[in-house]
């Protein structure tokens, strides 16, 4: 059984999702960072407690050595055997300061000169407590002065320890701390930032494509079928746009089928009512007065007018029925030089001046369509074009194709009207005064004819007044044949 693709939630539920998943590296990092602060302040507890108590170990160091100086000093002067007591005394306060500095979390060396101390105190106490009060003082002052200096050289030493290890062990941590949060900070944003990234992907490519997919139907291009994928909502409103192409496309096909149809059924009684009218233009049925005869002229006039019409209808579902081509050689110049001819007493009437620049050239194509697109081009153009103005068209092969360029001098086309001009039955507004509105499906046939070469039809931006149009048609592989 084939799996079904999982679809993403709604647009609101990714939006929240995204949210939610972006705010989670900052909700990370701030409590990365709650707990480096919190590590920092511990050691900072631990250093500042033990600094205090080295420190107050230290000062009751020196006062134990001094009492101990000072008890011992006045058990030999007095020579008074209670005062052997104060010694005792002086003494195990002495051993107690030992102890607690001993249990400190010392470096080997300070925890040694500890030892090394206590030891030596121990020895002095023994000697001083096995001497007679009436013994000679004076005897042990060396002794006292070395304790002295071992005593001010471990308090030195416990000075040097706070400095060394507490103050800059905990600088080194705040440091170590601060680099940790920097990292932190900058991968929490860093990573906020991708995931805000890929979810604006997420989010923005099916909002782009539908209004891609919008902007499409309304140039009328209903072909490609409509696949959103995104958030179920997009998706949905996809479908709709997908069933709203179908429709369009169904619309499409009956429009055409009707102006077939109806194309077909009016020549016939059109054909009749011009043999009717020349018949009556000739006189055939009778002699007419001035009167009469300007009214057959009249609607000898809206007939082929009419005729036209009907005409261009015909040519734009011949047009877009993509009917099976037909290539062959044949040379550009002779088949411009035609279409020219077809124009000739427009061009009189109008005064307007032939131009352009045509290499001679062989190409292998439906001479037929390439010739349909060219009238087509060259009628808008003269339409177009005001009395005594210039009509260029020039051709040449380039490295990317064949250009032919159909430039005339007329009012030119507005920059918002460039998106519908190829569109059927579109007239835009720059209409030349004094003549009828065209059917709108010569560009339209123009466009279908060339795309049905394989080539391409566009309205070329320009400074200069008028229109510029410019036909592209591919290379062809083959070699045309000699003579």
């Amino acid at each position: 059984m084939p799996l079904k693709p999982r679809h993403l939630p709604s647009f609101s539920g990714l939006l929240i999702t995204g949210f939610i998943l972006v705010v989670l590296p900052l909700l990370g990092g701030i409590i990365g960072m709650t707990y480096a602060l919190e590590q920092m302040a511990f050691e900072g507890r631990r250093s500042v407690t033990v600094s205090a108590q080295i420190t107050s170990a230290s000062r009751q160091l020196s006062e134990a050595e001094t009492a101990l100086k000072r008890a011992a000093g006045q058990y030999f002067v007095l020579e008074d055997p209670a005062l052997k007591e104060r010694l005792d005394r002086a003494h195990y306060r002495l051993v107690e300061v030992l102890d607690r500095l001993e249990s400190l979390p010392w470096s080997l060396e300070l925890a040694q000169q500890v030892v090394d101390l206590a030891r030596q105190e121990q020895a002095l106490y023994q000697q001083l407590s096995e001497t007679p009060a009436s013994g000679d003082f004076e005897s042990y002052r060396q002794a006292f002065e070395r304790l002295d200096l071992a005593t001010e050289s471990l308090n030195e030493a416990t000075t040097d320890y706070i400095h060394a290890h507490l103050v800059t062990g905990m600088n080194d941590t705040a440091a170590r701390i601060q680099n940790t949060m920097i990292y932190l900070a900058a991968g929490m944003i860093l990573l906020s930032l991708l995931l805000s990234a890929i979810f604006s992907w997420l989010l923005s490519r099916p909002v782009r494509k539908l209004s891609a997919t919008i902007r499409q139907l309304g140039q009328n291009n209903l072909e490609n079928p409509i696949n959103i994928r995104g958030p179920r909502d997009l998706e949905h409103l996809g479908q709709q746009l997908e069933w709203l192409r179908s429709r369009l496309l169904e619309l499409e096909e009956k429009k055409l089928n009707f102006f077939r149809e109806v194309s077909h059924e009016l020549k016939t009684p059109l054909t009749n009512m011009l043999e009717a009218i020349s018949l009556l233009r000739d006189q055939v049925t009778g002699p007419l007065t001035t009167q009469q005869s300007e009214v057959v002229e009249i609607m000898r006039g809206s007939a082929f007018d009419l005729r036209q019409r009907i005409e261009d209808l015909l040519r734009y579902n011949e047009a877009i029925a993509q009917p099976t081509l037909e290539p062959d050689w044949f040379a550009l110049t002779p088949l411009i030089d035609e279409i020219k001819g077809r124009f000739d007493l427009t061009l009189r009437s109008q005064q307007l001046r032939w131009d352009g620049q045509i290499e001679a050239l062989q190409l292998k194509a439906d001479r037929n369509r390439l010739s349909v697109a060219l009238e087509n081009l060259v009628s808008n153009a003269i339409r177009f074009s005001p009395k005594g103005g210039t009509l260029s068209i020039d051709a040449a092969s380039e490295t990317d194709g064949l250009r032919i360029s159909v430039v005339d001098e007329g009012p030119g086309i507005a920059e918002s009207q460039t998106e519908q001009l190829f569109q059927p039955f579109y007239k835009g507004t720059r209409q030349p005064q004094g003549t009828l509105k065209g059917s709108g499906l010569g560009l339209a046939i123009a466009k279908a004819s060339i795309e049905q070469l394989g080539g391409t039809l566009r309205l070329k931006p320009s400074s200069a007044p008028g229109a510029h149009f410019e036909i592209t048609l591919p290379h062809n592989k083959e070699v045309p044949p000699r003579g």
